[in-house]
């Protein structure tokens, strides 16, 4: 049986790249650079072209073998080129692991929110504990609102 590659594992038809793995106080910081293709603008949705910098951002994962994993996600920023946009530049999102102004990639999102819907909030607190999931019931309550909101839909 051929060994996998911790892209296969944790980005399986994600563009991103394993640059490291580090044991970090008992949990796993994966180093990563995303190597999908550019963005679009959010406001008129113009492919970019030019990069304006890069900067690193810390993601959590689902745990792996009983240890927390952190993702430090390298993403690029970039110019939105045209001229009516009022966005001068902006941030790329990786699909299928990262959102705006989120700090779990969407797999965790999605554990937090099913055990929030089945617990509710100290519950599922402590049942994140034992799992080694960063999650305290002030954090999972967002979870059950954005339940809500895409229950609507």
């Amino acid at each position: 049986m051929a060994s996998k590659r911790v892209e296969d594992v944790l980005f399986p038809g994600i563009g991103v790249r394993a640059e490291g793995v580090s044991d970090s106080s008992g949990s796993l910081v994966v180093e990563a650079v995303s190597t999908a293709r550019p963005g679009r603008c959010p406001t008129c949705r113009k492919q970019a072209r030019r990069v304006h910098s890069r900067y690193q951002r810390a993601v959590g994962e689902r745990p792996l073998v009983s240890r927390r994993v952190i993702i430090r996600l390298q993403v690029r920023r970039y110019f939105c080129d045209r001229r009516s946009c009022s966005r001068t530049s902006f941030v790329e999102q990786v699909p299928g692991l990262s959102t705006r102004y989120r700090r779990s990639s969407i797999r965790l999102a999605g554990w937090l929110r099913s055990i929030t819907i089945e617990l509710g909030g100290r519950p599922a607190a402590r049942l994140c504990r034992r799992l080694r999931l960063t999650a305290g019931r002030t954090r999972l309550h967002p979870a059950l609102e954005l339940w809500g909101s895409s229950k609507g839909m």
